[in-house]
């Protein structure tokens, strides 16, 4: 009917001024790598799952862990190499395991938690 189509319509249309806000390369130069793919965004994703969650007993947000869950959307060779490209721009930090010290966590940078949040404001606002 009308009304649910309108509805989708406009759920379509947010959808895609919240992707699309996130290219916006001035306010987001960060981000806005991130969303070039979509394994770029789930990266961005779930790293800031791991950065924000509060259980200290976690898994490890590791590239081994990014490469198994994004195994669907790209392959191991070019998640890591997203990744270190990412590590290398700064937008990505790492820091050595407490449990193994041959694993390096991966981490968003202080600037990329800054836009990352600054965007989840706009969308949560224009909402």
């Amino acid at each position: 009917d009308k009304m649910k189509s309108e509805k989708i319509f406009e759920g379509v249309n947010q959808q895609i001024k919240v992707f699309d806000s996130a290219g916006d390369k001035k306010i987001f130069g960060r981000l806005s790598h991130f969303r070039r793919s979509v394994y770029g965004i789930r990266i961005c994703f779930e790293i800031m799952k791991f950065h924000f969650d509060e259980d200290i007993n976690k898994i490890e947000c590791t590239k081994e862990y990014l490469t198994k869950n994004m195994a669907d959307l790209a392959s191991r060779a070019t998640i890591i190499n997203f990744i270190n490209d990412e590590i290398s721009k700064g937008s990505l930090t790492t820091q050595v395991s407490t449990k193994d010290k041959r694993v390096k966590i991966i981490q968003p940078s202080s600037e990329l938690i800054d836009e990352f949040t600054m965007w989840l404001d706009m969308i949560y606002k224009a909402a």
